[in-house]
């Protein structure tokens, strides 16, 4: 299928640590990602075990602790559980749009051909726009042991915008708005104008 595509991101939550990992499987340029891109965010080692979390608090401002008092303890206050995931949480199912190709006529203008997009293209125009898919998929995944391969397919339209999409995910995801922190992030991204659709496939691999 034309236009198959990844990015290394980097995501570090929950449980033993998740990453979220997308990489291009042709053999022509990868794509780049800052050096800090890697590591998004760290949960404490017993996250998506659903037991409450403590958290610091700051003594109140001019009290003083006397030695042997209660004062003298640290403050402390209780967090909200991790959510613990069912196998229903975690089933993958497609939400989304149809994204057949539509029959088109191929139309560039004087001296122009019409073509798909080549990898090269696809590439860089995701290398540089996919952050806004990124953050919603974290945005979700956040907090929990998913693992999980998520598929984004799109369709760029002839003069490079992306006119439909659908996801493979797990619903927990989708229960936390992926579908529509995704497709509204991927209408925002500008793909070379090239005079024919193209569906692009996006992998991204939470593990």
């Amino acid at each position: 299928m034309r236009g198959s595509l990844g990015i290394v991101i980097g995501l570090i939550v929950g449980a033993g640590g998740m990453y979220l990992v997308l990489r291009p499987p042709w053999g022509g340029a990868a794509v780049t990602t800052p050096s800090d891109a890697g590591v998004v965010s760290m949960a404490p080692a017993d996250a998506g075990s659903g037991k409450p979390k403590k958290k610091k608090k700051r003594r109140p401002p001019g009290t003083v602790a006397t030695p042997g008092s209660p004062d003298e303890e640290e403050y402390y206050e209780e967090t909200e559980p991790l959510p613990v995931l069912t196998d229903a949480d975690r089933r993958l199912e497609w939400r989304g749009d149809d994204v057949s190709l539509p029959a088109t006529k191929l139309d560039m203008g004087a001296g122009g051909e019409a073509r798909k997009l080549d990898d090269n293209e696809i590439n860089a125009t995701i290398g540089s726009q996919a952050g806004g898919v990124r953050d919603c998929v974290i945005q979700g995944a956040t907090g929990t042991d998913l693992r999980a391969t998520i598929t984004v397919k799109l369709v760029v339209d002839r003069a490079g915008k992306v006119s439909k999409s659908k996801l493979h995910a797990p619903r927990y995801l989708f229960d936390k708005g992926l579908l529509n922190c995704a497709q509204r992030s991927l209408r925002s991204m500008k793909f070379p104008a090239t005079g024919a659709p193209t569906l692009v496939t996006l992998p991204i691999s939470l593990g």
